[in-house]
């Protein structure tokens, strides 16, 4: 399997990810036509050879500004609707819708403004969907599989957006003036990496390097990427498991240990029957959790619960690749989360909360609700 291994040792935007790409080899021209077929009218990109302390990368200019007009003529719904009826690669068009899908979560939730539409407002939209979508092509040219990425440099202090965007990634600081992520090149690690971590076991088939497109702190900033071949089935990601078995307290308190524990980054938790020894009914307490979470997550188990103890354990999850689209019912509405595999979408399940209250809001059964939505997803399936 092909992946690409993203090394921001000094942040990550954009425009440094995308001039990577064309570095490690993805055809500009490539990227171009690919900007026609989504109908963008992107400015002429004119990559640059740039020495930084010890190796040339490749910077170019971010042609965002020419997007304006463009977002002008659309509603957020329309410009997915857009990208879908484009005829570039399917696995490049999943890729930047999932990317727009996961910008417009964060820029929701930053602004606490419950309209989607409020993305195509946001003063980084041009960005994103530019260098989003360029970076997609280039994926797309250099024939990977998955991005994979390393935890990520957020500088002195992260734009509000570029922290909720990677809320839940492992992350770590620098104080050195200029390093930074951008908001366009967090939406890009947040939309499309599979994981984040060190460098997997790998055999590298090529490298490039890109530089920020503009100085920042009077130093331009470089970016590394690795293209390399992995061996054994897709990879997904490293989880920790936490278990115990319980058989002497009140089933009653389980409710609060469960709240506690996903309110403290718990990825799921589940109770499994059991009999232990003298014929003791049980539970079998699971919590997967990420690695960066189980220190704080196994001592809640051992103060909130009566064990003695837990088992903490490593493995790998594979899961789809996952982001929302909305579709338009006669109720309103509702958010579909899509599973990709392989570049297809394999799953279409509308998000019960938004069914539950529509339901509520037209008084119908919330299963005529989901089903409606359902009905209008089901043609992503074919």
């Amino acid at each position: 399997m092909r992946v690409l291994y993203v090394h921001g040792y000094a942040g990550v935007s954009g425009s440094s990810l995308l001039g990577a790409l064309l570095d490690a080899g993805a055809p500009l021209a490539v990227v171009q036509e690919g900007w026609q077929r989504l109908q963008l009218p992107v400015a002429p990109v004119v990559p640059e050879r740039v020495p930084l302390e010890e190796y040339t990368a490749t910077r170019l200019v971010c042609p965002a500004a020419h997007l304006d007009t463009f977002l002008a003529q659309h509603t957020y719904a329309t410009l997915l609707e857009h990208i879908e009826q484009s005829d570039i690669a399917e696995r490049a068009r999943q890729r930047l819708l999932r990317l727009l899908t996961c910008f417009a979560a964060a820029v929701t939730r930053v602004h606490d403004a419950p309209e989607h539409d409020v993305v195509l407002h946001s003063a980084f939209m041009p960005a994103v969907l530019s260098m989003g979508s360029g970076v997609a092509l280039g994926l797309e040219a250099l024939a990977i599989e998955q991005l994979l990425s390393a935890p990520v440099n957020l500088g002195a202090g992260p734009h509000p957006l570029t922290a909720e965007l990677v809320r839940g990634v492992p992350v770590h600081g620098d104080k050195v003036p200029g390093v930074s992520t951008t908001v366009d090149g967090a939406a890009i690690l947040a939309g499309l990496a599979m994981s984040f971590g060190p460098l997997p076991d790998m055999t590298i088939a090529g490298t490039g390097y890109g530089a920020s497109a503009e100085a920042t702190g009077g130093t331009t900033q470089g970016l590394q990427v690795l293209l390399g071949e992995v061996e054994g089935p897709p990879m997904g990601e490293r989880i920790a498991v936490i278990e115990t078995n319980i058989d002497d307290m009140n089933p009653e308190f389980y409710e609060v240990v469960f709240e506690r524990l996903f309110a403290q980054g718990a990825l799921d938790v589940t109770l499994t029957p059991l009999l232990m020894k003298k014929g003791r009914p049980a539970n079998k307490l699971t919590v997967l959790a990420p690695l960066s979470a189980v220190a704080r997550l196994s001592r809640l188990v051992l103060q909130e619960t009566s064990t003695f103890g837990v088992r903490v354990y490593e493995v790998w999850r594979q899961k789809l690749e996952r982001f929302a689209r909305p579709v338009e019912t006669c109720y309103g509405v509702i958010p579909v989360k899509c599973g990709v595999l392989d570049g297809r979408i394999v799953q279409a399940a509308p998000e019960y909360e938004a069914c539950k209250r529509a339901a509520v809001e037209h008084s119908v059964p919330v299963r005529l609700v989901y089903s409606e939505a359902a009905r209008l997803a089901a043609p992503w399936l074919l």
